[in-house]
C-alpha cells in the first residue's frame, strides 16, 4: 500500500511538471536554448509543487509563489512575449480549476459512497492528473489553431483580468467550500467550476477573433491611406500640368514671332508638345493616371482606345486607385522588355461599361496563375474600390497575353 501511495505521488509530481512543460514548449520560442538552466528550473517548479502543499499548507500562498514562478520560466527561458504570458497565465488558472473540481468531486462521491481516508486521497490524486491531463490537450489543441502573436496595437491588460478573477475565485471557493457545501452539496460547485473553466477556454478562442478583427482593421486603414496618396499624387501633378500648359501657352506665342527667322523651333515645338498631357479619354482623372504611368513607354508600344465611354460615375480616388493599381501591375510585367505591348481599350456595351488591360508576358511569367501574374495588395485595393459600384473584375491568360476586364453595370 505504501509503494502505491509512493507510485501515485511520484506520477501527481510527474504529470503537474510535465503538462507545465507542455504548455510552455508549445509556444513559439523565441530564446536560445538552455538545457541546463531548463532542467534547473523545471526541477525547482517540481520541488516546490511537492513542498509548498505539504508543508505550508495553505492553497493561496502555494498559488501565489507557483504561479508567478512558472510566468518567470517561461518569459526568461522561451518564449518572451506578452501573449505567451497571457496563454501561461490561463493554463495556471485552468490547471487550478480542474484540481478544484476533482476534490469536489471525490467528496460528492464520497457522500454517496462511502470511502476511506487513503482510498480517497488516491482517487483524488488519480482524477486530478486525468483531467489535468484532459485539460492540457485541450488547450493545447486550442493554442496550435488559434495561436495569436504579439501585436503593438492589440491590448490584452483586459484579457489578463480573466485568469487573475478566475483565480482569485478559486481562492474563494477554497475558503466558502464547506459552508457552501453544508447547504447546497458539492454538484453546484463542481457545474460552478466547470463554468469557470469552460469560459477561460472560450475567451481564448473569442481572442483569436479580436485579433483578426484588429488585423483587418489595420491592414484596412492601410489601404485606405495608400489610395489617399495615390490620389493626392495625381491631384498634385494635374495642378503642375495645368501651371505647365499656360506656361507653354504664352512661349509658343513668343515662338509664333520669332519662327520665320529662326528654323530650330520646329524641334522646341515638339519639346514643348513631349511636356503637354495626351487626351487618351475624356475623364479628367483619368488622363491623367493615363499620361503619369504611359509617359516612359514609347507610342509602338501602347495602343489607348477610350473614347466614348463613360466614366463620370467613378470618383476620383477611385479612378486612381483602380487604374494606377492596374496598369502598375501591367507595367511591371513588361518592365524591360523590348517586345513588350500594352493595349487599352473601352466599350460601352449597352448600359454596361467595359474596360479591358491586356499586355504581354516576358518568359517566366507564361508559367504563372492569372491571379499570380499581378498580385499584390494592389489588386486588393481594385477589388475594393469596385464594389462600390458593383462592379467585376476578371483575370485571365492566353498564352503570353495577360488580360484584366473591369466591367461596370450602369449606374442610375
Amino acid at each position: 500500500m505504501m509503494a502505491l501511495g509512493f507510485f501515485l505521488i511520484l506520477l501527481e509530481i510527474s504529470v503537474f511538471a510535465g503538462c507545465a512543460v507542455f504548455m510552455v514548449r508549445i509556444l513559439p520560442r523565441k530564446t536560445e536554448k538552455n538545457q541546463w538552466g531548463e532542467i534547473v528550473a523545471w526541477g525547482i517548479f517540481a520541488l516546490l509543487s511537492v513542498l509548498l502543499p505539504n508543508v505550508i499548507r495553505n492553497d493561496a500562498f502555494t498559488m501565489a509563489v507557483l504561479t508567478p514562478y512558472y510566468l518567470g520560466i517561461g518569459w526568461l527561458l522561451y518564449h518572451r512575449s506578452r501573449m505567451g504570458l497571457l496563454y501561461q497565465l490561463i493554463y495556471m488558472a485552468s490547471m487550478y480549476i480542474v484540481q478544484l473540481i476533482a476534490i469536489f468531486c471525490t467528496a460528492h462521491f464520497s457522500s454517496f459512497f462511502y470511502l476511506d481516508a487513503v482510498t480517497y486521497s488516491y482517487v483524488t490524486i488519480l482524477l486530478k492528473q486525468f483531467l489535468l491531463i484532459l485539460s492540457t490537450m485541450v488547450l493545447g489543441k486550442l493554442l496550435n489553431k488559434r495561436y495569436v502573436e504579439d501585436r503593438k496595437r492589440l491590448k490584452i491588460r483586459g484579457m489578463i483580468l480573466i485568469p487573475l478573477f478566475s483565480i482569485a475565485l478559486i481562492f474563494l471557493h477554497l475558503i466558502s467550500g464547506e459552508v457552501f457545501f453544508m447547504r447546497y452539496g458539492y454538484g453546484l460547485l463542481i457545474v460552478f467550476s466547470g463554468m469557470l473553466l469552460v469560459m477561460n477556454f472560450y475567451c481564448l478562442y473569442f481572442w483569436y477573433d479580436v485579433a483578426a478583427n484588429q488585423d483587418l482593421k489595420h491592414k484596412v486603414e492601410m489601404m485606405e491611406n495608400q489610395n489617399s496618396l495615390t490620389h493626392q499624387y495625381y491631384m498634385d501633378l494635374e495642378e503642375n500640368y495645368s501651371q505647365s500648359r499656360k506656361i507653354i501657352h504664352d512661349i509658343r506665342n513668343h515662338i509664333y514671332a520669332m519662327e520665320q527667322t529662326q528654323d530650330y523651333f520646329t524641334d522646341v515645338h515638339a519639346m514643348l508638345n513631349s511636356l503637354g498631357l495626351k487626351f487618351y479619354s475624356d475623364n479628367r482623372m483619368l488622363n491623367i493616371v493615363l499620361n503619369d504611368k504611359l509617359k516612359d513607354l514609347p507610342e509602338e508600344q501602347v495602343e489607348c482606345m477610350l473614347g466614348g465611354i463613360d466614366t463620370g460615375f467613378l470618383s476620383d480616388m477611385d479612378i486612381t486607385t483602380i487604374f494606377s493599381n492596374l496598369l502598375d501591375n501591367a507595367l511591371e510585367a513588361g518592365k524591360g522588355s523590348q517586345d513588350f505591348r500594352l493595349w487599352i481599350r473601352g466599350e460601352q456595351i449597352q448600359d454596361f461599361t467595359v474596360i479591358k488591360i491586356q499586355n504581354t508576358l516576358p518568359y517566366g511569367f507564361a508559367s504563372r496563375e492569372p491571379q499570380s501574374a499581378h498580385e499584390g495588395l494592389g489588386l486588393e485595393n481594385v477589388k475594393q474600390a469596385l464594389e462600390k459600384y458593383h462592379g467585376e473584375l476578371e483575370v485571365s491568360k492566353d498564352k503570353t497575353i495577360f488580360s484584366v476586364t473591369v466591367m461596370f453595370p450602369g449606374q442610375s
